[in-house]
């Protein structure tokens, strides 16, 4: 089968211009020294926005576009969209293509609701007679009701937001461009809105979208492209794709926290972390169990994590929670030594610890995820950052070790399940 969408040495050139659109008369005044020195050297550079770009799509896919500021991810959706003529390479379609890079931009503010639908919808490329026939469903999903026959003026940025959505969500196309678009309304749409872009997808839609939330990338995706400086530096699985991208700009970034020293998955304060004149914490620190901190973790190691501090008083017992995000903030685990027994009133003399927090191998999937702690005094909490500094989990090498799962659904835990597998009708009771 071929592809729905080719993409072949594609390059944007831009010329750089002196005028700036400040005001009319300083933009005059440069355009007439640009004239004076047409003849003289070429004092004008160029901007590459893309360079050789290529990839291909198949019927069905969601390709996920991901980059810095600057990357070049709507110049790029803009010449797929037809909006900017290449300077090089050629993109090849299958098929019909819209392209939603602003969403709503089509409505009238003195419009109903109702008429939008059917205004917006006509300037999309849907027929009156098919805007008819979904024209309940599009209401429906829009949430709106009874604010349907009220002009859009008098809208929310929610609700206009809604009912650009919804329009656009009916739409019947071969591809579908999306420029950060799906990020509607309250949580509970966002998730309607995931569902029919998802859906979409399963009928054979192709899908392009760029977004700036992984999370978004993460869940609806199955494929991405990674552009810095208007060049491809990875394109495959999401999973891949996006933890490359992701390490790149934010493995080494910790948070700045005052006379901390970072290095090998370890933050220590020579002078102390004083947290509420209850403690001073002076190291924290995460390596796989029998390795040395410089090694990589993997998903098949023991994680150690290890926290050491003064107690400065003999007051009250302390607890110290350690906490794991996820790189889009989900918490995925926290544990303390509070919740066992045999620690009870642990931390409550003065003096110096050290504590070992051991997470078994086949919990936390690959990834990259957040390193950080909570103190909480009689149960309330008395100092938190879960978000200290960031570290990355590989995955195991070992021979035999299946690795198409955790490539196709990066979940953020991996225990193995206990399956059982059998023929219906050997399962079902003799008569």
């Amino acid at each position: 089968m071929n592809p729905v969408l080719e993409v072949e040495g594609l390059g944007k050139v831009y010329k750089q211009t002196s005028i700036r659109s400040r005001n009319f008369r300083e933009d005059f005044g440069l355009w007439v020294k640009s004239l004076v020195n047409a003849n003289k050297t070429n004092q004008r550079g160029t901007i590459t926005a893309l360079r050789n770009v290529d990839f291909k799509l198949d019927q069905g896919d969601v390709l996920g576009v991901v980059g810095r500021n600057g990357a070049g991810k709507s110049t790029l959706l803009k010449i797929l969209a037809g909006i900017v003529k290449p300077s090089t390479g050629q993109v090849v379609y299958r098929g019909k293509l819209v392209s939603i890079l602003d969403l709503g931009a089509g409505f009238h503010p003195d419009l109903t609701g109702r008429e939008n639908i059917f205004f917006n919808g006509e300037l999309l490329g849907l027929g009156k007679d098919r805007i008819h026939e979904c024209f309940d469903e599009i209401l429906e999903f829009s949430e709106l009701g009874e604010f349907i026959n009220e002009p859009v003026k008098h809208y929310s940025d929610g609700m206009y937001l809604r009912l650009a959505f919804s329009v656009f969500a009916h739409l019947e196309t071969d591809i579908l461009l999306l420029d950060e678009v799906i990020s509607v309304g309250d949580i509970g749409f966002r998730q309607k809105s995931y569902g029919k872009i998802i859906d979409l997808a399963n009928r054979g839609t192709t899908i392009i979208m760029v977004s700036h939330d992984p999370d978004q990338i993460k869940d609806i995706c199955n494929k991405s492209l990674w552009l810095d400086k208007g060049e491809v530096m990875t394109f495959g699985s999401t999973s891949e794709v996006l933890n490359n991208y992701l390490e790149k700009f934010l493995i080494a970034e910790t948070a700045t926290l005052k006379n901390a020293v970072v290095s090998n998955h370890s933050i220590t304060w020579p002078m102390g972390l004083n947290i509420r004149n209850e403690l001073s914490v002076f190291g924290y620190s995460l390596k796989a169990k029998n390795k040395s901190p410089a090694e990589p973790q993997r998903t098949n190691d023991d994680l150690e994590i290890a926290i050491e501090f003064e107690k400065l008083n003999d007051e009250e017992n302390l607890e110290i929670t350690v906490t794991i995000l996820s790189l889009y903030g989900t918490w995925v685990l926290a544990d303390s030594y509070g919740l066992y027994e045999r620690f009870h009133n642990s931390v409550k003399a003065r003096g110096q610890y050290r504590c070992i927090c051991t997470i078994p191998a086949g919990i936390i999937n690959f990834g990259i995820y957040q390193l950080g702690f909570l103190v909480s005094k009689s149960e309330v909490l008395i100092y938190q950052n879960p978000c200290l500094m960031n570290f990355k989990i590989d995955v195991c090498e070992e021979e035999g070790v299946k690795k198409h799962l955790v490539r196709k659904a990066a979940s953020l835990i991996k225990p193995l399940g206990k399956w059982e597998i059998c023929r219906s009708e050997d399962s079902l009771p003799t008569p």
